[in-house]
């Protein structure tokens, strides 16, 4: 079996709970940081030992990693170069709040090993941020990517959200064009979703809360596609864009459905044969590896069919869409075969495209997605 990894760290902690955020985190304690530090490198030492691993990428997300202590990061990330067999060139992403960064934290992290830093930065607007429950302003984002830049980041990221409550395409354009004018490397555009369990969801049930209609979020993501466009990004997955030589490398093993292991509460893996995810009670993470175990709550084997589904409704989210030869490859069987009467049917719809080598989504197809991705389930 391949031994060759992507690395997912959930840090699930937070200075305050976003309202819009349905992930796992909770509001910072430090005896637990500390506890939950000493169960990450547990569990490391235990992954290690299980696969064996050749790590090729690394992405700390959260809640917000960057709510950690440099030393606290720099801790991690010595004990995966320790235990696992990190490639020299690999990208090393860290998810960060910008109300939470500082020269010397930056700094620290760099000295970590990190080489691409993603801030969340999701609006430009105050107003917004507020509505939204940050704790950052505008002000932060510039000043700290500025001092990234000082410090010789030279691979960044935001993180940028639209269909807000309250947001008009105008406000939506100078968001883009604020970002645009900084140039990170790389931006994730997404549309917001009310997820059940949030303060938003509880708002929109008592009637406090504004949604966007669906033709204006419409607008709102063609405008995306269409400024980024004329200002050197590319679109390949999407919800992403990026300069010449920037995709996420770590995101794209996600979607072009290659393993990855993750360590953390409630983070998700693919080891290539099974499919999981570990105990979401950061108290129940750390005391099973307290007791030196794996903290898994799920683990279930894919069956083939699973895996071809998988391969489609991942890959075709990217803008080279799924190769025929690589499927061929990895499956024994061509793609055409297997899809071709739900192929026929979405191109003559014009929502998905066949060429030579590659079946990808059309700009009507990327604008319907989960509709058309939902054609190539087979289970």
């Amino acid at each position: 079996m391949d031994k060759t990894y992507g690395l997912y760290i959930h840090i699930p902690f937070c200075a305050q709970k976003c309202h819009y955020c349905d992930f796992n985190s909770i509001v910072a304690d430090n005896d637990l940081i500390v506890r939950y530090i000493a169960a990450l490198k547990k569990e490391i030492q235990l992954l290690a030992e299980q696969y064996q691993p050749q790590i090729n990428t690394i992405y700390i997300g959260g809640g917000t990693p960057s709510l950690l202590s440099g030393e606290n990061i720099i801790n991690i990330l010595e004990k995966c170069e320790m235990e696992f067999e990190l490639d020299p060139s690999a990208e090393i992403t860290i998810e960060s709040n910008p109300g939470t960064l500082t020269e010397r934290k930056l700094k620290l992290i760099k000295k970590a090993g990190i080489n691409r830093l993603s801030m969340g930065v999701q609006s430009f607007n105050n107003d917004l941020l507020k509505k939204l429950g940050r704790i950052h302003t505008t002000k932060d984002v510039i000043n700290n990517y500025y001092l990234a830049r000082e410090l010789g980041f030279d691979n960044l990221s935001f993180d940028l959200m639209f269909a807000l409550p309250g947001q008009d395409l105008k406000d939506w354009e100078e968001t883009l064009n604020q970002a645009i004018k900084l140039g990170p490397e790389h931006l994730s555009t997404y549309n917001l979703k009310i997820e059940s369990g949030t303060t938003f969801a509880q708002w929109l049930k008592e009637g406090k809360l504004e949604t966007i209609d669906e033709e204006l979020d419409l607008q709102m993501y063609r405008r995306t596609i269409e400024l980024l466009a004329n200002n050197n990004y590319q679109q390949y997955e999407i919800s992403n864009f990026s300069k010449l030589g920037y995709n996420s490398k770590h995101n794209k093993i996600y979607w072009l459905n290659k393993p990855y292991l993750a360590l953390g509460a409630g983070a998700h893996f693919y080891d290539g044969e099974y499919r999981g995810y570990n105990l979401s009670s950061i108290k129940k993470y750390c005391q099973r590896l307290e007791m030196e175990n794996l903290a898994i709550a799920e683990k279930n084997k894919l069956s083939r069919l699973e895996k071809i589904e998988e391969t489609m409704m991942l890959g075709l989210r990217l803008n080279q869409g799924v190769s025929l030869t690589d499927f061929y490859h990895r499956f024994n069987q061509s793609l055409l075969n297997i899809y071709q009467e739900e192929i026929d049917k979405l191109v003559a719809n014009g929502l998905i495209l066949v060429d030579e080598n590659k079946v990808l989504l059309t700009d009507q197809g990327r604008e319907l997605a989960n509709r058309v991705l939902a054609s190539f389930i087979l289970t």
